[in-house]
C-alpha cells in the first residue's frame, strides 16, 4: 500500500478543492492511503473526517512569509508521513510543494483546473512554470481540451501531461423534475469571466414566454452588487434570487429544471455541469474549455457561443420547453451520460493507475538498488 499527500490551498468550497476531496475520499484504500494538508479550513473538512481521511490544517501568515511557511509545512508532513507521492492543487499548494522538494525530490503531480486566465495571471503562471516546472514529475489535466492550453499557452511538455476527466457520484435514478413554475439555476462565483451579466441579459426573453420563471444565482464575489443593480435596471429583479454561497447544490438542483453556465474564459470541466447531469437536469452552457466534452449538444443540453445573449436566450427557452414538456429528454440523457461516461468509481480507479504510473520509476530504481546491495 502507498501513501499520497494531497496538498491544497484550503478546505473551502471550490473546484480544485472539490477535486482534492473527491480524490482523498474515493481512492481505493487497499492501493493508496491519502493524507490531506490544507492551508485554510472550511466545510470540506467535515467530508474528509466523515470518510476517515487524516487532515492537517496549517494556517499561513500571509504575504511572502506564506510561501516559506507553506514549504515548511510540506517538508514537515513529508518527514512525518514519508509519502510515496505528493498531489498538489492550486498555485499556492504548487509553490509550497516545489519549494519543499528542492534538493529532496519526490514523485509529485500538479493538477491544473483552468483553461486560460484573465489579465496578468497567465503571464505569471507561464513564468512560474518556466522557473520551477522542472521539479514536477507529472501534470494532471481534467479534460482533453485542456492539453492545448497547457502546452500552447503555458509551454508544458506534452509527455508529462496526463488526462483524467472529472467525475461525480451518480445516483441510481435522476431526480424527478419539480412540479412548480420553471426554475433555472446558475452555480458560479460572481466574477467577470463567469458572465452572469449575459444570463441577466437573456432572461427577459425567457420571461416573455414563461412569466413565472425564476432564476436562482448561487455564489458570491466582487460583481454581486453590480449584478443586483443590473437586474433592477432590466426590470427582472423580482424573478432573480441571489442566494449567496450555498453548500446544498443537490437540493438546489432538485428545485431547478435547468442549469446555465455562461463563462467566456477559464472554464474547464466544471463540477456544476457534472452535478446537474447526475441529477437529471439539462445544461445550457457557453461553448468554452472542456464543456464540449461534457455536454452533448442537442442531446443533454445546448452549447452556445460566448458573449451571445440572443443565442443563450434561445437555448434557455429550448431547455425549459424540454424540461416542462410531456416527455423531457435532456435531463434523462444527461443522467445516462454521467452514469456511463463519468462515474466516480471508474475515475478513482484511473487516479490509482495514474499514481502508480507516476511513482513506478522510483519504485523500479529502489528495487534495482535493493537487488544490487550485498546482504
Amino acid at each position: 500500500m502507498s501513501t499520497v499527500l494531497i496538498v491544497l490551498p484550503s478546505l473551502a468550497r471550490g473546484g480544485a478543492e472539490r477535486h482534492s476531496v473527491l480524490l482523498a475520499t474515493a481512492l481505493d484504500p487497499t492501493r493508496w492511503t491519502p493524507h490531506v494538508l490544507a492551508f485554510g479550513d472550511g466545510p470540506f473538512r467535515a467530508d474528509l473526517e466523515a470518510a476517515g481521511v487524516p487532515v492537517d490544517v496549517v494556517a499561513l501568515p500571509g504575504g511572502l512569509r506564506s510561501l516559506r511557511a507553506g514549504a515548511a509545512a510540506v517538508r514537515s508532513a513529508v518527514a512525518r508521513l514519508r509519502p510515496d507521492l505528493i498531489s498538489a492543487h492550486h498555485v499556492l499548494a504548487e509553490t509550497a510543494v516545489r519549494l519543499a522538494l528542492r534538493g529532496a525530490p519526490l514523485p509529485n503531480i500538479t493538477w491544473k483546473h483552468t483553461y486560460g486566465h484573465i489579465g496578468h495571471r497567465g503571464l505569471r503562471e507561464r513564468l512560474f512554470e518556466r522557473l520551477t516546472g522542472s521539479s514536477v514529475t507529472r501534470y494532471g489535466a481534467v479534460c482533453h481540451t485542456q492539453v492545448r492550453y497547457l502546452t500552447g499557452s503555458l509551454g508544458l511538455p506534452a509527455d508529462r501531461i496526463s488526462v483524467v476527466q472529472n467525475a461525480v457520484a451518480v445516483p441510481e435514478a435522476p431526480a424527478p423534475l419539480p412540479a412548480g413554475g420553471p426554475v433555472v439555476l446558475m452555480v458560479a462565483a460572481m466574477r467577470a469571466d463567469k458572465d452572469h451579466a449575459l444570463v441577466l441579459q437573456a432572461w427577459p426573453a425567457v420571461l416573455a414566454r414563461y412569466p413565472g420563471a425564476r432564476l436562482l444565482l448561487a455564489g458570491d464575489g466582487p460583481y454581486r452588487e453590480d449584478l443586483m443593480a443590473r437586474a433592477v435596471s432590466l426590470g427582472i429583479a423580482s424573478t432573480v434570487e441571489f442566494l449567496g454561497v450555498r453548500d446544498d447544490t443537490e437540493a438546489l438542483l432538485r428545485e431547478a429544471h435547468l442549469l446555465v453556465l455562461a463563462s467566456y474564459a477559464v472554464e474547464c470541466f466544471p463540477y456544476a455541469a457534472l452535478e446537474a447531469m447526475a441529477a437529471g437536469r439539462g445544461v445550457v452552457s457557453t461553448d468554452v474549455g472542456g464543456l464540449p466534452e461534457l455536454v452533448d449538444d442537442g442531446v443533454t443540453g445546448r452549447l452556445v457561443p460566448p458573449h451571445d445573449g440572443d443565442a443563450l436566450g434561445r437555448a434557455l427557452l429550448e431547455g425549459l420547453d424540454d424540461a416542462t414538456g410531456s416527455t423531457p429528454r435532456w435531463g434523462a440523457a444527461g443522467w445516462e451520460r454521467a452514469r456511463r461516461v463519468f462515474p466516480l468509481d471508474q475515475w478513482a480507479a484511473r487516479m490509482g493507475d495514474l499514481f502508480d504510473d507516476v511513482v513506478a520509476p522510483r519504485r523500479g530504481a529502489a528495487a534495482l538498488h535493493h537487488e544490487r546491495t550485498p546482504s
